[in-house]
């Protein structure tokens, strides 16, 4: 990536996080920007930002911090609605500590589709060497006047939406609404199976793809890599032999208000499942609405083989297996998808599995939970916070569910 020529004088005041007089100035071009260019309440967004000019081009912006939690920092998301074009870009970023806002690295666009990512000064690409509390990003020259600046690679509720809808009329897709979220947004689980195929759904496989946490982006795009090659020609087979169900976003409010785990209650989102059985009394109300939906599936003819929990944390992908021990599953038969995961993983985008100890957390967790619950095999399935771009997010999900056809070879009975 390219940056201006203000890149040197910028990286003489940020250094150690505190200014140095006669440095306040960009060497961008063109109308500079002004705080009125800076829009925190939009697709992607984060709420009760503040933000102030330190010069030409440079900026502070303050973090908020999650609903009920004062030291979980809300992440930095913000549109820049014009005068983009011919300007380069300093941010220092001051947060709360506790999930810091430079513990991944951050991405810009023009077109929130097509994203590049940027890279804190202490954090982002390695853990952060200096306070988590606060960061500067340094942002290119830019060639148009709207630009958007997220996250991880991230991804809006309202682009959901749009691959839902592009979906939709497929004969191999279902589509299900179970309710709405505190803000108002619909709560998808989306069901991909050949209803053509020749055996019975109460003989296939089924699979269970959930991600629990709304700022963990990476994860999201993991998941549309799951559905892309699912629905491709590749995926014929898996669908006539499975029943693969999938939950992009638990907590569809997230994006919009840079929330990393928590819904408008303020409460984490992997830490409010009830393997006594769902509760909305005890739960997170979105959760609470996913668990009754994953809890009629497991007393239907078609319930769940296996269920995965979807994250971002450092790293490459890397799945952690709790496995539900019977004659025809056990730790040692799951080596064998192990090795067959390496076998198509040619980009070395995933971990070699390994077993998941039991958690402090019990059975508050989406992946222990359910294999407390149901007596099923959950998969802990983390990392990518080391993978920078979508096209790698989405290749690593597309890896992960070929693996399962190849490994889930005959029916269920």
């Amino acid at each position: 990536m390219k940056f201006s020529s203000s890149w040197n004088c910028i990286w003489l005041f940020s250094f150690g996080f505190f200014i140095l007089p006669g440095l306040l100035t960009s060497c961008g071009s063109g109308q500079e920007l002004s705080v009125s260019d800076f829009k925190f309440d939009g697709p992607i967004g984060s709420e009760d930002a503040v933000i102030e000019r330190l010069g030409k081009n440079i900026f502070k912006i303050t973090l908020a911090h999650a609903p009920e939690n004062p030291d979980w920092s809300n992440k930095l998301n913000f549109q820049i609605t014009g005068h983009a074009k011919g300007n380069d870009l300093v941010l220092v970023v001051e947060g709360p500590p506790r999930y810091p806002m430079n513990e991944y690295f951050q991405s810009w666009s023009y077109d929130m589709e097509n994203w590049n990512p940027v890279y804190w000064k202490a954090g982002g690409k390695v853990r952060s060497k200096y306070s988590r509390e606060t960061d500067t990003l340094v942002l290119p020259v830019f060639r148009e006047n709207q630009v958007w600046v997220g996250h991880q690679v991230p991804m809006s509720y309202d682009q959901v939406e749009d691959l839902i809808e592009s979906i939709r009329s497929n004969r191999n897709v279902k589509i299900h609404t179970l309710g709405k979220s505190l803000g108002g947004r619909n709560l998808y689980r989306i069901t991909i199976s050949d209803p053509s195929g020749e055996i019975p759904e109460s003989h296939r496989w089924g699979h269970y793809f959930i991600n629990q946490h709304p700022g963990e982006h990476n994860a999201q795009w993991r998941i549309v890599g799951m559905i892309e090659w699912l629905l491709s020609e590749q995926g014929s087979h898996l669908r006539k032999h499975s029943i693969c169900h999938f939950v992009i976003m638990m907590s569809p409010d997230g994006p919009q208000n840079g929330w990393y785990r928590n819904n408008a209650q303020g409460v984490d989102m992997n830490r409010s499942y009830c393997a006594e059985g769902a509760d909305p009394a005890k739960q997170a109300h979105e959760p609470s609405v996913f668990q009754r939906d994953l809890e009629r599936i497991m007393a239907s003819e078609t319930p769940v083989t296996t269920l995965w929990g979807n994250h971002t944390w450092g790293g490459i992908v890397e799945p952690l297996l709790y496995v539900a021990e019977d004659e025809n599953n056990t730790a040692s038969r799951w080596m064998e998808w192990r090795d067959i995961l390496e076998s198509i993983d040619r980009e070395n985008l995933i971990k070699p599995l390994a077993l998941r100890d039991r958690p402090g957390s019990g059975g508050t967790t989406w992946e222990y939970g359910p294999h407390l619950q149901f007596g099923i095999t959950t998969i802990l399935c983390e990392g990518a916070g080391a993978l920078h771009t979508r096209e790698q997010n989405e290749k690593s999900g597309s890896y992960l569910i070929e693996s399962l056809d190849k490994f889930y070879s005959g029916t269920r009975r």
